[in-house]
């Protein structure tokens, strides 16, 4: 019983012991402003980024950002421009900490570089500092200060993440950034000239019975030709359908060359299109003041023998005609917005034919690879 009763004290005092050098052996850090030029990050907000990834990593007892403060504030120590060496010391000497946290955000060309840095208050030397570049993309902020810290305490990295957002020195080549909108495209179109009019017309009058006011769907493909810096040169193809909302079936096929610059999004292109129409030969019948079919011109003399038609015969759009090819030209000019990975073109146009116009406005989306 004496001999359990011993072995038991001494489990709990070596329990004790390690529970002891476990505490005595985690470190504290704390972490100040980093300092940053990018737009939208002060450096208290860096600082609360590095704040929380290190709280992560589970390495130390991180200080809280408000008891900083009110150490700060004890001490009369501002803590806000604190990012020299010197001041570092001062701060983490002055609140008995272990290990102060600093480094910058910088946003320097087409990159960003993150420097992080770990001074060891007992010896006053940087015990550890890293460096890293990566692709300009400031809403992945938080993941590439992950990645910085992971690799400056040996913390392995994900692979996946380290391939979209760091920057790998490539051979000097002109920069060339790319913008590809193929996808989807809806949108609404006003209808005017003589086309919007026959639209309106009445069936019996040779008309759609239709409003001027027509839905288009379809799909858009460009192949750039031409891309240096922020400019592109492109060849755009689009297929519509118009007025399927108003049993209209009207296809169209839209080429056009275009010019695009990826930093702003805006573009402008033009070129030819090919759809379908209906046409027949026509009369305008003055006593009625109507339009009539030149071949349902039957009207005969005394003898029955037919009379020639004195009407000027024209072809114009008539639904009960034939179907002809109708070619015409389109200009353009649009914007790209993006959200994420998400591109968004949004265009107006202008469509010019040989029997009226058309204008309105589409928008379609698509993803960046």
């Amino acid at each position: 019983m004496k001999n359990i009763k011993t072995l038991l004290i001494g489990l709990c005092l070596t329990l004790g012991f390690t529970q002891t050098t476990q505490a005595q052996d985690e470190n504290t850090a704390a972490v100040l402003n980093i300092y940053s030029n990018l737009e939208g990050l002060t450096p208290s907000t860096a600082g609360s980024l590095l704040r929380i990834e290190l709280e992560k990593t589970g390495f130390f007892k991180v200080f809280d950002k408000h008891d900083l403060l009110e150490m700060g504030k004890r001490g009369g120590i501002d803590l806000t421009e604190c990012y020299g060496k010197l001041c570092l010391y001062e701060v983490g000497k002055s609140i008995e900490v272990d290990k102060m946290f600093s480094g910058s955000i910088e946003r320097l060309g087409k990159k960003i570089v993150i420097s992080l840095k770990m001074l060891d208050i007992k010896t006053n030397k940087y015990e550890m500092t890293t460096i890293q570049e990566f692709i300009d993309v400031p809403q992945e902020i938080q993941a590439m200060m992950q990645i910085t810290l992971n690799n400056m305490l040996g913390i392995e990295n994900n692979k996946e993440a380290m391939e979209t957002l760091v920057h790998f020195n490539e051979p000097p080549v002109t920069p060339q950034v790319k913008v590809k909108n193929n996808g989807p495209r809806v949108g609404i179109a006003f209808v005017g000239g003589e086309m919007g009019a026959r639209l309106m017309a009445p069936k019996n009058e040779g008309g759609w019975g239709a409003a001027p006011v027509l839905s288009q769907f379809g799909y858009q493909w460009e192949k750039v030709y031409l891309s240096a810096g922020d400019f592109q040169a492109l060849i755009e193809g689009i297929v519509l359908i118009s007025g399927p909302e108003q049993q209209i079936f009207n296809p169209k096929l839209v080429l056009m060359n275009g010019f695009r610059s990826s930093k702003t999004g805006l573009e402008f292109a033009f070129g030819p299109s090919f759809g379908i129409e209906k046409t027949a030969d026509s009369y305008l019948d003055t006593e009625s003041n109507s339009w009539k079919l030149a071949s349902n011109w039957d009207i005969t003399d005394t003898a029955g023998i037919k009379i020639d038609n004195p009407y000027p015969i024209v072809s114009r759009l008539d639904s009960r005609g034939d179907i002809q090819l109708s070619p015409g030209w389109v200009i353009g000019v649009g914007k790209t917005f993006k959200s994420g990975y998400l591109n968004i073109p949004v265009n107006a146009f202008a469509s010019f034919g040989k029997h009226g116009w058309q204008t309105g406005l589409s928008i379609g989306f698509n993803i960046k690879k």
